[in-house]
Formats: C-alpha cells, sequence, structure tokens
C-alpha cells in the first residue's frame, strides 16, 4: 500500500497546483494543446484537476468542478437539471435549444459534446479535468468563446487491478461503483466501469386535493431526487511498435424526477389568481405540491476512437467520435397543484466527428496542423399548455442538421539567441452550414400553422488567428502574453412561431481576448502562486430573453461588450501535512451597444431612461444584464492529515462563494429572478489505510455544511415568479475497497 499523508492534487490556474503524497506542490501534464505539455509551458489559463482531487473530494459530475475553478460557473439550465448553463469569463449561452450554440466547448477524449443539453454525466474514471479560459478557437474552434473544458479518461493499466465503492447516506442515498483493469496481453489492455446511485428528493410532494376542490393530485412523490447509472469500457492496443489504438464507449442515463418550481412571488388578480394566493414563499420549502411535472429523464452514449501513429521524426494522430443525447422533461412552471403552466419536451440528437493531426517536434520548434469535420442533426417536441394566459394547447416541434469542417495550425518557436522565450502561432479556418424547420399547430382547432417549414439555411466562415508570448524569467517564474479569437456562427430561432424571425438568423458573435499571466512556483515546490488579468471585446453577442405568452424565447444580438476581469490562484504547504489554498475570481462585464425595446419590468416599473418609452427602442447598455456573470468568486480550502489507526486520516474544509447575478439580461425577466450572493461550506474527512491485505479508504462527508438557502435559477411568467432552489446540507459515507 502507498501511504499518503495529504491525497488531494488541484491544479490551479495557469501553472496547475497539485496537491499530492506529502503535500508536495507538483505540476502536471496537459494536452490542452494537442500535445503533451507541461502547464509551466503553456501560454493559456488552464485549471486543472486530476484523477486524485476527483477521487478525494467526491467529485460526481460536471458542476462539482464549477467550485474549483474561479471565473467558472456551471448550473443546471432553467427548468431541468438535463442540460448545462456554463459560463466561463462571462460567455455563457442560457437556453438549451438545440439551435443555439453553446459558447464554451465540451471534450470528451478530444470528441466534441456538441450541445449542453443532456451535458450532465457522471464523470467517472477520470484522469484529468482540463479548464481553459479564453477563447480556444485556433485549436479547438468553434463555440469556445469562452473557453474549453477537456474530460481526459484514464487509460487501462497493465495490471490487474480495480476498485468496488459503496455510499450511503441522508435522504436513503445509496451508491455503487465498480472499476476494473483487465490487461489481456503486454500490447492490448482493457477497462470496464458501472455506477449507480439513487436518492429521495430534497423536496416532498403533497397531496391537496382532498382538502382543496381545484387541485389535482400530485403528478409524483418528490422532486430533486437521484436515479442514475453509467458505464464505461475502453481497449488500448499497441498495433504495432508505432501504432496504437484507443477505443472507449461511455453511456449515462437518468430516470428522475425535475426540482422543485417554488412560487417566490404572486401578482392577485382579483378571478384570476384568486386560488394560488398565498402559495408564494421566499424561503426554501421542503414540501410543496405539483400536479404536472414528472419527467427529468436523460440518455446520453459516446465513442470515440483515436488512433495514433509515432516516429522519430512526427506524429500522426486520428479522432473519430459520435455522440447521442435522448432527453424527456415535464415542467410545472406555477408551483401549485391547479393546470396553469406546463410544458414537456422530448429531444433527440445525434453528432459526428472526425479530426486527423499531425505533429512534429524539434529543438526550437513544435507545430500541430490538422483539418476537422462535424455534423449533427436533432429535433425537439415541445409541447406548450398555458391556460393561465387563456392559451389553448400548443403543439410544436423544431429541428436541425448541420455540417461544418475546418484547418487548423499551431507553431511554437524558440529562437536559438533566447533560449527563455517562446513564441507561438496559431490559425484556423472554419465553414459552416446550418438548416432549421419548424412545425407549429393548435390541437383543439385542428390548425397546423407552420408544417415541415423548412426555408431556414445559411452559410457561415470564419478565420481565429492567435499569438502568445511565454518567457522563463526563471527557473521559479513565468510569464505569458496572449492575443486570441473565438466565434459561433449565427444561429436560427427555431422556437419562434414566425415565419420571419424564423427564417432571419442572428449575427455570428466573435470575441478578441487580450491576456497577460504568471506562473509561480517556489524552489521549495511547496508554494505556487499563479494569475492572469485579460480583456475581451465581444461583437455581436447572442442574447436570448424569455417570452411568458410563447413559453419560448426571443433571440437577438447585443451589439457589442467589453468584459475585463482576473484570476488569482495560491496553494501553500504549511507543512508535510497541511495545506491551505485560495482562488479568486474577478469580473467587470459591460455592454458597450445594446439596442433593445424599452419595456417595463414584471413589478410595472420603467427601468428605461428618462424619456424612453415602453415600446421605443433605445441603447439599453446600462439597463440590460450580463446572465450569470457574478463580480467576484472564490474558493478557499484548508486540508490537515495525520496518522491514525494505522492508515492515514485526512481532513478538508471546502468554502465556495458565488456574488449576485442576474439569470437573464432584461429587467423585466431579472427583477425577481436575480440570485443573491451566497456561500458553500463543504466538509470532508478520509481514513486510508489497510484492513486485512486491502487498500481502503473510508470517506464521511456534508456539502453545505451551513444549510446555506441559496437560488439557482427560475422564471418570471409576469403574474408570478417560480424559482428552483439549491440542496439543503446533505451527508454521507462512502467506502473504497481497492484491489
Amino acid at each position: 500500500m502507498k501511504k499518503r499523508l495529504i491525497s488531494t492534487s488541484i491544479a490551479l490556474l495557469a501553472g496547475t497546483i497539485v496537491l499530492p503524497s506529502f503535500a508536495q506542490l507538483e505540476e502536471v501534464i496537459v494536452t490542452a494543446q494537442k500535445r503533451e505539455q507541461s502547464l509551466a509551458d503553456v501560454p493559456v489559463s488552464i485549471t486543472a484537476i486530476t484523477r486524485d482531487t476527483i477521487e478525494t473530494l467526491g467529485i460526481a459530475n460536471a458542476q462539482d468542478i464549477g467550485a474549483l475553478t474561479p471565473n467558472l460557473q456551471i448550473a443546471d439550465t432553467p427548468g431541468n437539471s438535463n442540460g448545462l448553463t456554463v459560463n466561463i469569463r462571462g460567455s455563457v449561452t442560457i437556453n438549451p435549444a438545440l439551435t443555439l450554440e453553446a459558447t464554451v466547448g465540451l471534450y470528451v477524449d478530444g470528441v466534441y459534446v456538441g450541445k449542453n443539453t443532456g451535458g450532465i454525466f457522471d464523470v467517472m474514471d477520470l484522469e484529468r479535468v482540463e479548464v481553459l479560459r479564453g477563447p480556444q478557437g485556433t485549436l479547438y474552434g468553434k463555440n469556445t468563446l469562452g473557453g474549453a473544458i477537456n474530460f481526459v479518461s484514464r487509460r487501462p493499466s497493465e495490471e490487474l487491478s480495480g476498485d468496488i465503492k459503496v455510499g450511503a447516506g441522508e435522504l436513503s442515498r445509496r451508491a455503487v461503483r465498480i472499476r476494473a483493469d483487465i490487461p489481456i496481453s503486454d500490447s492490448i489492455r482493457t477497462s470496464f466501469g458501472y455506477a449507480q446511485e439513487k436518492r429521495d428528493g430534497v423536496v416532498k410532494n403533497i397531496d391537496f386535493s382532498d382538502e382543496i376542490t381545484e387541485a389535482n393530485p400530485p403528478s409524483t412523490a418528490d422532486f430533486g431526487n437521484i436515479d442514475k447509472q453509467s458505464f464505461r469500457f475502453a481497449i488500448d492496443a499497441d498495433l504495432s511498435d508505432s501504432l496504437n489504438a484507443y477505443y472507449s464507449y461511455d453511456s449515462f442515463e437518468t430516470d428522475q424526477n425535475p426540482r422543485f418550481f417554488q412560487m417566490t412571488r404572486i401578482v392577485p388578480v382579483p378571478g384570476l389568481t384568486d386560488g394560488i394566493i398565498g402559495w408564494d414563499s421566499p424561503n426554501r420549502f421542503d414540501e410543496g405540491s405539483l400536479d404536472g411535472a414528472g419527467d427529468d429523464d436523460v440518455e446520453v452514449s459516446g465513442h470515440a476512437l483515436t488512433v495514433t501513429y509515432t516516429t522519430d521524426d512526427f506524429t500522426i494522430k486520428s479522432i473519430t467520435g459520435s455522440r447521442s443525447i435522448e432527453t424527456r422533461d415535464t415542467l410545472d412552471w406555477d408551483a401549485t397543484p391547479f393546470h396553469l403552466l406546463q410544458t414537456s419536451r422530448d429531444v433527440e440528437y445525434d453528432s459526428f466527428s472526425q479530426e486527423l493531426q499531425f505533429l512534429r517536434s524539434s529543438d526550437n520548434l513544435n507545430y500541430v496542423a490538422g483539418i476537422y469535420y462535424f455534423t449533427e442533426d436533432g429535433r425537439t417536441i415541445n409541447p406548450l399548455d398555458l391556460p393561465l394566459y387563456g392559451s389553448p394547447l400548443l403543439d410544436t416541434e423544431y429541428g436541425l442538421d448541420n455540417t461544418s469542417w475546418a484547418v487548423f495550425t499551431q507553431v511554437d518557436y524558440t529562437p536559438e539567441s533566447m533560449s527563455d522565450l517562446t513564441v507561438t502561432l496559431g490559425a484556423r479556418y472554419s465553414e459552416e452550414d446550418k438548416e432549421v424547420y419548424r412545425s407549429f399547430g393548435i390541437p383543439a382547432f385542428g390548425l397546423t400553422v407552420l408544417d415541415n417549414f423548412k426555408p431556414a439555411k445559411e452559410s457561415y466562415d470564419n478565420f481565429s488567428p492567435s499569438i502568445a508570448l511565454n518567457y522563463a524569467v526563471s527557473d521559479e517564474l513565468n510569464v505569458y502574453g496572449r492575443i486570441a479569437r473565438g466565434w459561433k456562427a449565427g444561429v436560427f430561432n427555431a422556437e419562434s412561431n414566425n415565419p420571419v424571425e424564423l427564417s432571419t438568423p442572428l449575427n455570428e458573435e466573435t470575441v478578441t481576448s487580450y491576456e497577460a499571466g504568471f506562473k509561480y512556483r517556489s524552489a521549495s515546490g511547496n508554494l505556487t502562486l499563479n494569475g492572469a488579468v485579460f480583456m475581451k471585446d465581444v461583437e455581436d453577442m447572442q442574447i436570448s430573453r424569455f417570452n411568458q405568452q410563447e413559453a419560448a424565447s426571443v433571440f437577438s444580438n447585443a451589439g457589442a461588450a467589453t468584459i475585463t476581469g482576473a484570476e488569482i490562484e495560491f496553494a501553500y504547504a504549511l507543512a508535510e501535512t497541511t495545506t491551505f489554498g485560495v482562488n479568486v475570481g474577478i469580473l467587470d462585464a459591460e455592454y458597450d451597444e445594446y439596442i433593445d425595446e424599452c419595456r417595463l419590468d414584471a413589478n410595472f416599473a420603467n427601468p428605461c431612461p428618462a424619456g424612453v418609452a415602453p415600446g421605443e427602442l433605445f441603447d439599453a447598455k446600462n439597463v440590460n444584464s450580463f446572465p450569470y456573470t457574478p463580480e467576484l468568486t472564490y474558493n478557499a480550502f484548508l486540508q490537515h492529515g495525520m496518522q491514525l489507526a494505522g492508515g492515514t486520516l485526512t481532513a478538508r474544509l471546502d468554502y465556495a462563494y458565488t456574488d449576485d447575478f442576474s439569470i437573464f439580461p432584461d429587467p423585466y425577466n431579472t427583477v425577481n429572478t436575480n440570485i443573491d450572493s451566497y456561500g458553500l461550506l463543504n466538509a470532508r474527512l478520509n481514513w486510508e489505510g489497510e484492513i486485512g491485505s486491502q487498500d481502503v479508504r473510508i470517506g464521511v462527508w456534508s456539502k453545505n455544511l451551513t444549510d446555506e438557502e441559496y437560488r439557482m435559477n427560475g422564471i418570471e411568467w409576469g403574474l408570478l415568479t417560480t424559482m428552483q432552489y439549491g440542496d439543503p446540507e446533505l451527508w454521507g459515507v462512502d467506502v473504497t475497497v481497492s484491489f
């Protein structure tokens, strides 16, 4: 058994900090630039979360990563947990509609995850997670204006090994995970993993139908439960001394209920809202009553094949991938047992990608060149049932069929006369063809307004260059500067029932980023301090706001915006057994121009400047907000280890603070749905040692130790406001036996 006093790895900012055995701070090797490099040599702001951190902290999904990374926000999409709302440095897409594009790219073993719908999956059997901040348009291409997140899986071991993990906890939590590495021969290695977790909901669904005549029976037993399972298989084969093939398959599925939508505000309207007065409260509920919510299900699967041919002079790599997503959610937005605001959504989505890379290295020159192809298609069926607004049941369906390709290159050059300086130049040219369709009808009238309406087609092209300088001031300190561009193509509003809006796409969005940073690691290896400052110029920022009457979004381009900010990440080993760290993210996001229509907010106040009446167009740059963009976020941790009972006991506290922020851009949707600032305290005790001849890890943990009440997202309906809250304090126990 390997005895460890500190069993945590935290990789921080551009220089990545790792806290492994005996609390020494080490660098990790990443593939952020398509080849293996030490993070000290990469002129990009990166946080790398290693396998040891994932295991020690019990990271279970992509959302858990957000608290460890400055200027990264990850939350459920408003209305369901089937997708991710991901914001890096103020760049975010808040609507999970298939026809919209993400601003942060997600990658699994180099394969692009095309949509944030179905994006929440178990991050089991990972080697590390790399969070790249800032535009990554050169090497990663479209939809990486904010950055990219790489999920890098662990390759199968050459030895027969594995572990079994079981867990229990509050709300009848029970979990199991099995992983095994099974070598077939010296040249063929395999691995598989299976995980399942179940837990009761955090909000009980109460039956009021016996007490209130108009109330309907509850649609489900509770809300915010967990019922998920995942599977992964991989085979790593050395086909010859120079040829390797690595194939992996992963799947993830849930059979859950959505989070509870709680009414936090109601407008008294005689004869219309009389029956629901008193159902609102600003405090988090642990029970409620909904009659129309019941599904929050997802099935995600993916295949990835990486074939690598290596010689002494060059490497050729092929990455082939496909991913499939199916989701279903049924939502009750009115937060009551009455039939007022209910929707459902069924999504099917498939994507395929192929990338071919050519890499070569010499003493002072490294370069990568490649070609990339991507295709995707999908459809959404989205019935809307909104009797609160006097609307009949609406049948809606829309879909997409997109194809894109790109060529790219990046060169790192170190002049012989200046061996401490590395100059990086890169460029990417992309083309994309898009097509959408829309069907819309009113079943009660036997009416189909749009029947496979297909006039919406458009083509785009883009050139994204980058330049960076990295200078080694000393063995301990590197400084760098970087200018980079990112883009995402124009999008169609397939949620619109207006043929003109449907067939008129938004402009493409582009970002130019200017960044400077440093990475310091002390000679003794016990202190790491990394930092970055940046400024982003955004053109034609794609924005969506919610339209209550149609339960759909209205899309527009904000003319221009400027986002500035900074990140600091610090870790210090106070002693061999004690480590302390702090990460800080600061953002200042301002619109330079945002032509919008003046509208009263949901409280009937006029937020527009004096002299601007409702219905008039004006520059809303000082009125509208940046969604999911808190000005300040920080995380602090303290960890201490000691010998106990023949093993090592490690105690850790983590505190993560998030400043207040808006979840929509416009005052109408923002005035009652703003997220107040909050802080979450997590605690964990791990014991590692031998029991008999087996290596054992026992973990006892509590999340949200102080039972903080905080909101995650919500929807403004005009007459009422409904919000979703984060989980209360929860505890659990996990036991892992390795073999």
